[in-house]
């Protein structure tokens, strides 16, 4: 057993085969970091949800792929609840939550809420101290799945599906990427993701850096490589796939009345980004008004009827663009001496099932990057 998990597939720790091959760095509440011979492995294990905490362990809710937010300040960003257009900033996301969940203004941006300077502050440290082990050290491979903690907060109106935040079972794909020696001479990071959202078994994102244009060439190749051992997938993913995703658009529309985007963004741009992306990739035709759970029912099979299969993906639904702006990504490789960093979304069906073979994928995407000149 490399890593210990939930049964949601949350990591909670080291099992006794990576406590054997590893060296530890840290063990935080918030995530652990490993060395591996030349790869540095860091873990989550915090909840990205920033209402989720332990205040007795020190435990915070702290989402690392979005920007340090100011406590009082202006971060760039407004959102209107609904009363008028007010700042986003930790101070009124904490003052807004659970409300505020609803709203990507605020989840999309911010990497974590704060009613108080001192909480303020401590967050600060935690979300600091994750990128210095990111970024100060010399490793050849830097392997990160931040999202891969727990959650343990319980549904409500306000997040029916909080489980969803889960970066399900990343933490035991990131295990297998473990080659015993170098296959280039470029320095990569890898983001790792899992996600639920329909569609594609592996959707690799560029972070919009102009370094990563050979992913076009690199993603073509996988796609070729190991559509042979992904297409058998197909009947198994169905069957997990198409009721999740509408099990999650009938809840839309019956408490909403509605899976019109127009209408949803008023009330929770989280479940209007989620449809959005849904009907573009299905292929509806606007206007989306016009379109219900029978059409989307019809859609869902028709997507994966169609020829050819595309498995893996280039910029699909999450290309990283918008989380590489709010962390400074460029600069902050450029300092580090990273050639490449790459975000890649992987469905939880694969990575739950199909660790191994996930693993194979993600390190296939490695040597490519790894042997560019």
């Amino acid at each position: 057993m490399l890593v210990r998990e939930t049964e949601q597939g949350a990591y909670l720790g080291p099992g006794p085969e990576l406590e054997a091959a590893a060296v530890p760095v840290a063990a935080t509440p918030h995530f652990d970091v490993f060395d591996w011979g030349c790869r540095r492995l860091i873990l989550g294990k915090c909840s990205r949800l920033p209402d989720d905490e332990d205040q007795v362990t020190g435990r915070y809710g702290i989402d690392f792929h979005r920007a340090l937010p100011p406590f009082r300040g202006s971060s760039g960003f407004w959102c209107d609840l609904g009363t008028g257009p007010i700042k986003v900033n930790a101070y009124t996301y904490a003052s807004h939550l659970p409300r505020a969940l609803r709203f990507r203004e605020f989840t999309a941006n911010l990497a974590f809420a704060a009613s108080t300077e001192e909480a303020y502050q401590a967050k600060c440290q935690v979300y600091q101290d994750f990128y210095s082990y990111l970024f100060n050290f010399d490793a050849r491979v830097i392997l990160a799945s931040p999202h891969s903690g727990e959650v343990r907060r319980p549904p409500d109106r306000y997040h029916p599906f909080p489980q969803s935040e889960i970066d399900g079972w990343t933490a035991r794909v990131m295990a297998q990427c473990q080659a015993p020696t170098p296959q280039g001479k470029k320095r990569v990071l890898i983001s790792l993701h899992s996600t639920d959202y329909y569609g594609f078994l592996l959707d690799i994102g560029d972070f919009g850096l102009p370094q990563n244009q050979a992913l076009t060439r690199i993603v073509e190749q996988l796609q070729e490589d190991f559509s042979p051992l992904l297409e058998p997938l197909l009947p198994d993913y169905r069957n997990y796939i198409i009721p999740y995703t509408r099990s999650r658009l009938k809840w839309f529309a019956e408490k909403w009345g509605t899976l019109d985007p127009k209408c949803l963004a008023a009330k929770s741009t989280a479940a209007r980004f989620e449809v959005v992306n849904l009907m573009k990739i299905t292929g509806q035709t606007e206007p989306w008004g016009r379109i219900g759970l029978s059409e989307m029912d019809r859609a869902l099979h028709h997507y994966l009827d169609r020829l050819p299969k595309q498995f893996i993906a280039l910029n699909g639904i999450f290309s990283g663009r918008k989380t590489a702006q709010l962390l400074n990504l460029s600069a902050k490789l450029e300092q580090a001496g990273i050639d490449y960093a790459v975000q890649v979304e992987c469905s939880r069906f694969l990575a739950q099932y199909y660790p191994a073979l996930a693993g194979r994928l993600i390190q296939g995407l490695i040597d490519s990057l790894e042997a560019l000149p």
